[in-house]
């Protein structure tokens, strides 16, 4: 049997809008293309490396050098194909994503199905959130207006700036409905309980990472003020962080460049449903490449912030996913749908 060949490119990505958090701001965005091949048919991932975890453009690309001899010559054997990663590259699970995702849309193309009936679930249709990054006053108006023309029903806003309650008061002059909070570890574990209760009238849904991620203990006392639910996201990053945050935060939010991929997803998921966690399922500024996985699995989670294709002015996998009115279902077509581009 033919082995499975490993290829990849990057790709630049632009922003429609400034996007900003808490940790800085970017224009445009280089993620990796990746691509699987076997007897002609074609599987394709995105890995969207983060600094935020060790990632970058070279590391990831020096990985996939070495996944090239990792792959075998069985597509659908990914469960073998995933340990061998994971002993070989783990600490880049952007590359382990992506490559993961390839080998799922190989698989699903050669069965001539969609991933998600590859995988068992159900035709996934989700309503995602709409990110509104930190800015100034008359962006944050302008990106609002643009989130409420396009039917967007619930909006995430970024905080851990200088001018959060100024944005929170914009906001809600104009937009009544689900409100999540992500200060992307913005605060100190002395600032965020007065910066808790500051948010707390605007009823946010939940609010993600206030402090840094490496204070994993001191989210318990900020969950215990009863004001929204805490998520650990920078904090979580694999299935054993899981079991680490359970008593002390009401939610955790699951990226696959975080975790590796379909797979882990799926146990982390499992795992936080056994916990009595409620799950997001995130994501960064990606095209829709990264996102078709996430969307996959969404069937499976309480929340889902996926719209990071959505903040681009050009998404070369549009193709990929419909998008009405914030919900997100996947194009027909085998593998993940679209015209595989």
């Amino acid at each position: 049997m033919a082995k499975l060949k490993l290829e990849w490119r990057r790709q630049t990505l632009h922003t429609r809008h400034r996007w900003a958090t808490a940790q800085g701001g970017i224009n445009e965005k280089q993620t990796i293309v990746v691509s699987v091949e076997h007897e002609g048919l074609i599987g394709r991932g995105e890995a969207t490396p983060s600094a935020l975890f060790g990632q970058s453009l070279e590391g990831a690309e020096a990985a996939l050098e070495e996944c090239k001899e990792l792959l075998g010559d069985d597509p659908f054997a990914i469960a073998e194909v995933l340990d061998r990663l994971i002993d070989h590259v783990d600490d880049e699970r952007d590359v382990i994503a992506a490559v993961e995702t390839a080998l799922h849309d190989l698989a699903a193309r050669k069965l001539k199905m969609p991933v998600w009936r590859y995988l068992g679930l159900p035709e996934p249709r989700i309503k995602t959130t709409f990110s509104i990054g930190i800015a100034t006053p008359d962006e944050i108006r302008e990106k609002v207006r643009e989130a409420l023309a396009a039917g967007f029903d619930r909006l995430k806003v970024k905080v851990g700036g200088e001018h959060d309650l100024k944005t929170l008061q914009i906001i809600r002059e104009s937009f009544d409905g689900p409100l999540y909070l992500d200060a992307n570890q913005g605060w100190t574990p002395e600032t965020a309980p007065a910066k808790i209760r500051e948010i707390a009238p605007f009823k946010p849904v939940l609010l993600e990472q206030p402090i840094s991620k490496k204070l994993t203990a001191e989210l318990k006392p900020l969950r215990e003020l009863g004001l929204m639910p805490i998520f650990a996201d920078e904090a979580c990053e694999r299935p054993t962080d899981i079991i680490r945050l359970k008593d002390v935060v009401d939610g955790v939010n699951i990226k696959f460049n975080k975790c590796g991929g379909i797979r882990q997803a799926l146990a982390m998921i499992e795992i936080a449903r056994a916990c009595g966690l409620q799950i997001m399922l995130g994501c960064f500024v990606s095209s829709s490449l990264a996102i078709a996985p996430a969307l996959a699995v969404a069937s499976r989670v309480d929340h889902a912030d996926l719209d990071g294709a959505l903040l681009l002015a050009d998404d070369p996998f549009a193709s990929l996913i419909a998008c009405d009115k914030g919900l997100l279902t996947p194009r027909a077509g085998d593998g993940f749908g679209g015209d595989g581009k």
